[in-house]
């Protein structure tokens, strides 16, 4: 150690003990608490990628420039988010898996895109990337955000991004991700890597006590529910109060499926006895996962793949009730295609001949399979996945007008089906509500509306990761774009696959809440749900022993109960019952006085207005079957009663009053029973009447004076 630092530290230890030992000694704790501040070595700190205080990135591409400032680099691109910008250096991130990228930035007023990547490579040519929502942040505001998974944990990446080896990183970039027409306008202020900092809520809107959720339960309420009305009547048409009412909810009007493996439904294989009865219990929609596509429909996927097989499943759902989308007419890319039109397009370019063999194929196709199952499914996708399925369409001399004479030719082979077109990577944005994806999309199916296809509807499709989910209110703003066109939409093929469980569940859960509360919303389908029958099995609802999952528990929590309608009442004094139920069919039993009356309905968009007609009479106060003497009896008991009075003690015509109307109905009534025709009494003269009026009065105002205290 240097004389001259030894001599000052020495010097100061003989000051700090003479002002120790001085008076003072509450110094002590003070000296005590400095040390603490100042001596202790310093928790980790964050590793600065760059602050890019006066700096900017080694390189651009795609057509992205840099402005470098005193604080902040402007990384800006006027045309698209095609591109990026990166540093070479070498770093060993190893000890840093577990930590997250947190980023220092602001959009600037030109920028129109959604989010961005940070992407690290390493010596092999493997990147990792981890995507940022800049959507919710205000222009010109410095923000931070922090990447939703560890260095461990890329949400995406060339190659096997799960193996990026963080020990030997040699290029980290910001990139645009490649799919939005906006300009990208970002300025950047600092990245780094950091420890501790928190994790950032997995999804905007993930927060028990986010806003959306009370939007969510209005619009449900609103859009998902109707008034029910139940009017309780005897055989003679008289209100009956106090009956009890059993109103039953026994299937939503709203879809809820999954996609279906056809070889567990087509026989009687005790095997797949479970399967069927998850499937039977649990949706009223499905789809045909793979059997009516066109190469296995042509045979040529095997024996688990016939046209006997799929017709038997899809009679086994009609036999449950549950309706059946076809899945798919047209599936226009190379690899999606039988093996004859494979060889034809192998001649590309076509010829007209070759051209026209290909549009005779393919409408022979769709007549083919459409017209066998024509009246027996609900939907069909008619074209799947056009963004990135365009081979056909590249071959003919029409182009993308070839798709309006597909959605034509299904309306010709089966009027009954809906029509849809379906499509992936809409939804999966990370939250962007203006990605290329959906423009592409958007002005797909325009294009389709424009040219006068017939086409009825739009699919979703939702196949979630961990890093490229969006929010509820993100997806509200995605279907409300899309309901500008004026069709039906569904939700196709929803799955999310991540091993963390409960986030799983989570944003299951709310996923599916925004679907149901959304207005233009009709159907809900998932991509499987059985971990042994699902392409993606981490995403299942159920493990391979049927236990069931987290998700599954979402589900079930959310079409069964929070959404499910199941109320025992009792009729009131004009007889009648008044609640909102979800739309849907129903099962309504009422009883009263051992009479029961069981009732089926549909509660749709105009509400249900519903007479049950008890084989009862009103008069029958005693509920023996018969309006006799023993009836008199109870009313003149009962007489006088003002309100709150039933059936049961008198109240003949249902207002809550024992009174001369109810007497005047046990009259009427008098001798018969509800499977007697109602007997025809002499009725009394306004003397008799009277008379037995007198008389029951003087007998109410007796009792009731012999009940007085002395």
């Amino acid at each position: 150690m240097d004389g001259n630092l030894l001599e000052y530290r020495d010097c100061q230890h003989l000051r700090m003990n003479h002002w120790l030992k001085g008076p003072c000694r509450w110094k002590w704790l003070v000296f005590s608490l400095l040390s603490i501040l100042v001596l202790r070595p310093a928790v980790a700190a964050d590793l600065v990628l760059s602050d890019f205080n006066g700096t900017g990135f080694d390189y651009t591409f795609g057509g992205f420039n840099q402005s470098t400032g005193v604080n902040s680099v402007r990384i800006h691109d006027p045309v698209d988010d095609s591109g990026g910008a990166g540093i070479g250096l070498s770093l060993d991130l190893a000890s840093h898996a577990d930590s997250r990228f947190v980023v220092d930035l602001f959009p600037n007023a030109g920028n129109g895109v959604d989010k961005f990547d940070l992407e690290l490579i390493d010596s092999s040519g493997r990147t990792g990337k981890w995507t940022f929502g800049v959507s919710s942040l205000d222009i010109g505001v410095p923000s931070t955000l922090v990447s939703a998974t560890t260095l461990a944990n890329p949400t995406h990446g060339v190659g096997d991004f799960a193996n990026l080896d963080l020990s030997d990183i040699t290029t980290w970039q910001v990139l645009g991700t490649f799919s939005s027409p906006s300009p990208f306008d970002l300025s950047f202020d600092r990245v780094a890597i950091s420890d501790t900092v928190p994790a950032p809520p997995a999804y905007p809107g993930a927060e028990p006590d986010a806003l959306w959720r009370t939007e969510a339960a209005a619009r449900i309420e609103a859009n998902r529910k109707a008034d029910i009305q139940i009017n309780v009547t005897d055989s003679l048409g008289n209100a009956v109060s106090g009956a009890e009412v059993s109103v039953q909810m026994t299937e939503h009007e709203f879809g809820f499926g999954s996609a279906v493996v056809a070889s567990r439904l087509r026989d009687s294989n005790p095997v797949h006895d479970a399967y069927k009865q998850k499937v039977s219990e649990l949706f009223n929609l499905a789809t045909i996962e793979n059997n009516l596509k066109w190469p296995p429909w042509e045979g040529e996927w095997g024996s688990n793949f016939t046209q006997s097989g799929a017709q038997n499943a899809v009679n086994w759902l009609a036999g449950q009730d549950i309706s059946v989308r076809g899945h798919t007419l047209v599936w226009p890319g190379y690899s999606n295609l039988p093996t004859p039109i494979k060889n034809l397009l192998d001649n590309a370019p076509l010829n007209g001949a070759q051209q026209q063999q290909l549009r005779t194929a393919i409408a022979d196709h769709i007549a083919d399979i459409a017209g066998t199952f024509a009246g027996q499914l609900s939907a069909w996708d008619v074209i799947n996945e056009t963004r990135t399925n365009h081979d056909v369409m590249d071959n003919l001399s029409e182009g993308d007008l070839a798709m309006v004479d597909w959605f034509n030719a299904a309306l010709a082979a089966d009027p009954t089906a809906k029509r849809y077109i379906n499509n992936f990577g809409i939804l999966s944005s990370g939250g962007g509500t203006n990605t290329f994806n959906q423009q592409e999309y958007f002005d797909t199916v325009e294009f389709l509306v424009n040219n006068n296809a017939p086409i009825d509807g739009i699919g979703f499709q939702g196949h979630f990761s961990q890093g490229d989910l969006t929010g509820p209110e993100d997806l509200w703003t995605i279907f409300d774009r899309f309901a500008q066109l004026g069709l039906d939409m569904q939700i196709t093929e929803f799955d999310f696959g991540t091993s963390d469980e409960q986030l799983q569940a989570e944003y299951t859960r709310d996923f599916l809440t925004a679907v149901f509360a959304h207005e233009d919303i009709d159907d809900f389908l998932m991509w499987g749900f059985w971990e042994d029958a699902h392409w993606r099995p981490e995403a299942a609802m159920f493990s391979s022993d049927w236990t069931m999952k987290p998700n599954g528990q979402a589900y079930l929590d959310l079409v069964y109960s929070d959404w499910w309608t199941d109320e025992e009442l009792t009729s009131e004094l004009a007889g009648s019952i008044d609640l909102r139920g979800f739309k849907g069919d129903y099962e309504i039993t009422v009883t009263h006085n051992g009479a029961v009356q069981v009732v089926t309905a549909s509660l749709t968009d105009g509400g249900l207005i519903l007479d049950v007609a008890l084989p009862t009479l009103s008069a029958d106060f005693d509920g023996d079957g018969n309006v006799d003497g023993k009836d008199l009896t109870v009313w003149s008991t009962w007489y006088g009663t003002s309100s709150g009075a039933v059936q049961s003690s008198g109240d003949a015509n249902g207002d809550g009053i024992v009174d001369g109307r109810d007497f005047l109905l046990w009259q009427r009534q008098f001798g018969s029973s509800p499977s007697l025709p109602v007997a025809v009494v002499p009725e009394p003269t306004s003397w008799g009447l009277m008379l037995i009026l007198v008389l029951v009065q003087g007998s109410y105002f007796l009792r009731n004076r012999c009940l007085q205290p002395a």
